[in-house]
């Protein structure tokens, strides 16, 4: 009997830790999950999700370790709105996220810690050299948020928060996969006399990389003495044939990071990023799906494909608009925070340095892997950002938030022809310049009004000053002076959050967002394959203004959250490009375009 009552109690007893040890994980999980729903992209300030204005979402640190994802850009591509271009794995040189149906990787700011990525060249990110292991969450707002952020916040805003360490943290990382796939990385952080933080990170990826680029020709009527390749279709559904691919992709890429924070005072700190990052692409010998009479692989000749119809191949077609390329950047950036009474202030500055060049080889019949001539693109961008924000809380039912901003882009590019497409330091001369510079000044103001307990408003313009000058492009020996555009833009914004009761959530809001032409825009006119790139320097910046109406649902003590969110978009003056009956490829200002869209989550 008692031995029975002892079983009994020793189960019981251990049902009772084990209950006890979930309750205590969940509610640690709770507990993180409720810091982590706290988000500062939306308004300047922190705020709970429900509490800030338009569509939020958090990739929190857990998130991202469940993903497993390899670049920065991947973690995006589940989230609604989203849309994440990365087609070649890490042999991409150029992948894009682009939010709410608008085009181009500069219509979404992309900030690190607050301090912008998108450079002024193309307005591009660099992602390839932007560090994943000391991320602590990634805060995404979707739609138009010029009236806090300025220029290149069309579609929204995409926020990438460090780490600070407490404590000794570390880990490391290694994988190998694939077509020789390495992968490694590691990182160390530590807080050192309970004032100072530091933390060091570094990646490492390479691979051998596999075919990227398909060599398709069109189909003639004919006969031809090769066999080998397979039918396919174009984009417009036009039958092709495929005689082989441009070889393996090859692409390696590193990045190391260093954060450093020093609590000044109980309220006040300062802390230095600095983020560095290296990415190289190429390809190796291509390889040829056709084969001749005695079975041997030919690169040249034509196809029979049976019926009458056959396509041609020459050695050209199989390096055509193929190269190596490299991008560096460094990014060194100073934030400062300070509380005095009641007033929060907040400084940050930054410097961004990138340069990169790639190779590309043109059209010719006898152009082979080991021969062709070619072209070298080689460029150097500059930013330079600052920006000083106040946070002022007027009696129980205002917050202001108002600040300063200035930005300063310089780019210098060249041209080259090469004696052989591979070696970028075979230059035989420069062919094409390019130069060009701009700068904005801009100046905020939100007023966060708690009307009533469950309705707030925000209530928020930003003006911002923009100018492009120095403007130089052109063949060489046939150089102009490009005009000197600049302009203002005016970008407010109302929005309405209403609470009907705890697990409701309605917002609403109504704004309007603008976009410069970048440099690359108004001062890059070049010569390729393809003919000729004209910029203009005569573009206007692009506006529109946005209407959206969202509701979230929480069901089951805020375990399940049902939203819903539908937004209309109108665009004036869309900078587009479009080829003339020449050719050749122009860049002009549209007059409308529209976007409507849906968002479930």
């Amino acid at each position: 009997m008692k031995s029975s009552m002892l079983r009994v109690s020793l189960t019981v007893t251990l049902c009772l830790i084990l209950c006890l040890g979930i309750w205590a994980e969940e509610a640690e999980k709770e507990k993180k999950i409720k810091l982590e729903d706290v988000v500062v992209t939306a308004t300047r300030t922190e705020k709970n999700v429900d509490n800030a204005p338009g569509s939020v979402s958090v990739i929190t640190e857990e998130d991202m370790k469940k993903l497993n994802f390899h670049t920065l850009d991947e973690a995006l591509k589940y989230e609604s709105g989203t849309n994440v271009l990365h087609k070649k794995g890490l042999a991409d040189s150029m992948p894009s996220i682009q939010l709410r149906g608008l085009y181009g990787a500069y219509r979404t700011l992309v900030l690190l810690d607050g301090i912008p990525l998108n450079q002024g060249y193309t307005g591009d990110i660099e992602w390839n050299s932007i560090s994943t292991e000391n991320i602590k969450r990634i805060e995404i707002i979707r739609g138009p948020a010029s009236a806090l952020y300025g220029g290149n916040a069309m579609g929204g805003v995409i926020n990438i928060i460090t780490s600070t360490p407490k404590k000794l943290e570390a880990k490391a990382k290694f994988g190998y996969g694939s077509d020789s796939t390495i992968r490694y990385s590691a990182y160390v952080g530590d807080k050192f006399m309970d004032t100072l933080s530091l933390s060091l990170g570094f990646e490492h990826e390479e691979t051998e990389g596999y075919p990227t680029k398909l060599i398709t020709r069109s189909i003639s009527d004919g006969t031809g003495e090769l066999t080998g390749g397979y039918e396919t279709t174009d984009t417009s559904g036009t039958p092709k044939w495929v005689v082989g691919d441009q070889g393996d992709n090859h692409a390696r890429r590193w990045n190391l990071n260093l954060k450093t924070k020093y609590d000044l005072t109980d309220t006040g700190y300062l802390a230095f990023n600095f983020q560095t990052g290296f990415h190289r692409y190429e390809y190796g010998e291509p390889h040829t799906y056709l084969r001749d009479e005695n079975g041997d692989p030919a690169f040249s000749g034509y196809v029979d494909l049976g019926n009458g119809q056959r396509a041609s191949a020459s050695p050209g077609n199989y390096v055509y608009y193929a190269g190596d390329g490299e991008k560096k950047q460094q990014m060194y950036s100073l934030a400062y925070r300070e509380i005095l009474g009641s007033v929060t202030l907040n400084a940050r500055a930054g410097y961004q340095k990138r340069d990169s060049w790639y190779t590309s080889c043109g059209y010719g019949s006898s152009n082979t892997f080991y021969d062709a001539p070619g072209s070298l693109s080689d460029g150097k961008s500059y930013s330079a950002f600052s920006d000083l924000q106040a946070d002022i809380p007027i009696g129980d039912t205002h917050l202001l938030t108002s600040g300063l901003y200035s930005r300063y882009d310089s780019y210098e590019g060249d041209n080259y022809d090469l004696a052989f497409y591979r070696d970028k330091d075979s230059k035989i001369e420069k062919t094409v310049m390019t130069e060009g510079k701009d700068r904005f000044h801009a100046a905020y103001l939100q007023d966060e009004w708690q009307v009533i307990d469950r309705l707030t408003l925000f209530i928020g313009a930003r003006l911002d000053y923009w100018k492009a000058f120095d403007g130089k492009s052109g063949n060489i020996g046939d150089e102009q002076k490009l005009k000197e555009p600049e302009d203002h833009a005016i970008s407010p914004k109302l929005a309405v959050i209403l609470k009907p009761n705890p697990d409701t959530v309605i917002k609403g809001s109504a704004g309007r967002a603008f976009r410069a032409p970048t440099i690359g825009d108004l001062y890059k006119t070049w010569t390729g394959t393809h003919g000729t790139y004209y910029s203009n320097p005569d573009l206007d910046p692009e506006t529109l203004w946005n209407y959206e109406f969202s509701a979230d649902q929480y069901l089951f003590k805020r375990m399940i959250k049902l939203s819903a969110t539908y937004f209309h978009t109108d665009i004036y003056d869309l900078i587009y490009s479009y080829k003339g009956e020449d050719g050749n490829t122009y860049y002009d200002n549209a007059a409308e375009a529209r976007i409507d869209g849906v968002e479930l989550g």
